[in-house]
């Protein structure tokens, strides 16, 4: 049995979205892979967390949900408008607070899970802080991300899926490296978690495209429509991200046109899931309605 531990962070207004992220994942599992999941989060409650429990009645999984105070990143910069609050930086604190794991893999909510994670787990890791999914030429020339001189690596890596090598980064004192950058560069951070992790992390392995698939690249059926596409092709020829496409692993819902359960209509394959969750944990918020009532798709 392939033990693999997964790490979620989110908080109450992420419910809905985290419980299709989950149930997708312990559902493309194969027999032999056991998903060891942690949801790290500020406000979860314990009748939503029992709700949880209850997808993984009679399977190989297990859930345990765990609180860990907005304090302890106080003085780390957030989004003005509240999209990125001081939870995005608790995936940076996996290594020690799971000792028991010498890898650990963190996965984004606002995805939904096409295959097993056994494969890409069990890769040598031993030479890498952590391994993620390349997004574009790291220089002053970039189109989406910010460029920081001091991070001297030659691609910027999107933080929605991670494998940390925890028992290097746990050797190296990697959280301290954490606080030592949002101290150091804070109201330069623009992607805050993203920013972090890149200029902490001494060397990255770069995973497969097929562990961060953009919407706009899958369900379009052609690339040029993706606006992802316009630095994404200079990390990636055409053919390597159709092939990648084609064998998508995690699907992310990231930038346009939004969260596919504010959609009016979502995507076929996310509307399944969104059936197979339990319906107390179909929590729309208020402002999940009003982005609905707003939503062209």
């Amino acid at each position: 049995m392939n033990i693999i531990p997964v790490v979620f962070t989110f908080d109450k207004r992420i419910v809905l979205g985290a419980s299709v992220a989950i149930k997708s994942l312990i559902d493309c599992a194969k027999e032999d892979t056991s998903y060891d999941i942690y949801v790290y989060h500020p406000d979860i409650s314990s009748e939503t967390i029992a709700e949880f429990q209850k997808m993984f009645e009679n399977t190989n999984h297990k859930i345990t949900f765990q609180y860990i105070s907005k304090e302890k990143f106080k003085d780390a910069p957030i989004s003005k408008h509240g999209s990125w609050t001081e939870i995005v930086y608790y995936r940076l604190l996996i290594p020690d607070l799971l000792p028991q794991y010498d890898k650990v893999i963190y996965a984004d909510c606002d995805v939904l899970f096409k295959g097993d994670l056994a494969q890409i787990y069990n890769e040598d890791m031993s030479q890498y802080d952590c391994a993620m999914v390349a997004m574009e030429k790291n220089n002053e020339n970039m189109i989406c991300h910010k460029y920081f001189p001091e991070n001297k690596k030659d691609l910027v890596y999107i933080s929605s899926f991670i494998i940390f090598n925890c028992k290097k980064l746990r050797e190296e004192n990697f959280t301290k490296r954490v606080y030592e950058v949002i101290e150091k560069f804070n109201d330069r951070l623009k992607f805050f978690d993203l920013d972090t992790i890149n200029i902490a992390s001494k060397n990255i392995k770069a995973l497969p495209y097929r562990y961060g698939v953009f919407q706009s690249i899958y369900y379009n059926d052609s690339l040029e429509k993706s606006w992802e596409y316009s630095f994404l092709k200079n990390v990636y020829s055409d053919e390597n991200l159709l092939k990648e496409k084609e064998n998508t692993v995690m699907l992310h819902y990231a930038g346009a046109p939004g969260k596919p359960w504010r959609f009016k209509k979502a995507p076929q394959d996310y509307r399944e899931y969104m059936e197979k969750i339990p319906k107390k944990l179909k929590k729309y918020t208020f402002r999940d309605i009003r982005k609905r009532l707003f939503s062209k798709v």
